[in-house]
């Protein structure tokens, strides 16, 4: 019983800890100097969830929804019309920015072809895929394992467990040994994408549409 109510609220939260009405806070003067327009706050009475965002007066937000298990993050745009608020965050499903390169000068498992993928920051990303030439081949280099055989790299393309990824990266010809990184050190297994998603201001509290 313990274990299901433990994998209850993780999914949970998982799926609606961006769907929660929050309460607006009390902006402080060190919020106002930090640039911070409005804020907002859900916290669980049994206090296994705790949600926050945060807008700016330069037009971005942060988000955050943290559990005893997970911890999901979004930053972004926002705007505001007639008491909607609207936010688009910085990343999308498939605009991962990436970069390829080659030769060996990274950590290959063994003899295989694609290197494990890293952050800008030289990070491994263990659990970063890496599809080859079409969606059905798909690697895991940490493993040094793939799902299916290809004779020649023509195109990859990174993939995280929730799906978000870079777009296709075309590979030179004939190149074997090749190497992808990610543009970003922000934690992409825990980012949550915000794709208009809009909110109605109600008072001090945000809710949901």
């Amino acid at each position: 019983m313990k274990i299901f109510f433990i994998v209850a609220t993780i999914i949970f939260f998982s799926t609606c800890g961006n769907c929660q009405t929050l309460k607006k806070e009390r902006i402080t003067k060190n919020d106002r100097m930090k640039g911070i327009y409005l804020k907002f706050n859900y916290s669980a009475k049994d206090s296994y969830g705790v949600v926050s965002l945060i807008l700016k007066k330069d037009g971005t937000f942060s988000y955050g929804a943290n559990t005893f298990a997970t911890h999901e993050i979004s930053e972004g745009k926002w705007y505001m019309s007639e008491g909607l608020l609207t936010l688009e965050s910085t990343f999308q499903m498939n605009n991962i920015l990436a970069e390829i390169s080659y030769g060996e000068n990274r950590k290959f498992v063994d003899s295989f072809d694609i290197a494990v993928v890293e952050n800008i920051k030289h990070e491994l990303l263990t659990d970063a895929f890496v599809v080859v030439n079409s969606d059905t081949i798909k690697c895991l280099p940490m493993i040094g394992m793939c799902n299916g055989l290809f004779e020649r790299i023509d195109s990859v393309k990174v993939v995280f467990e929730n799906g978000m990824s870079s777009e296709w990266i075309p590979v030179k010809f004939n190149e074997r040994k090749i190497a992808l990184t990610v543009l970003t050190d922000m934690p992409i297994r825990n980012y949550v994408v915000m794709n208009k998603r809009k909110f109605k201001l109600d008072g001090n509290y945000l809710r949901p549409l």
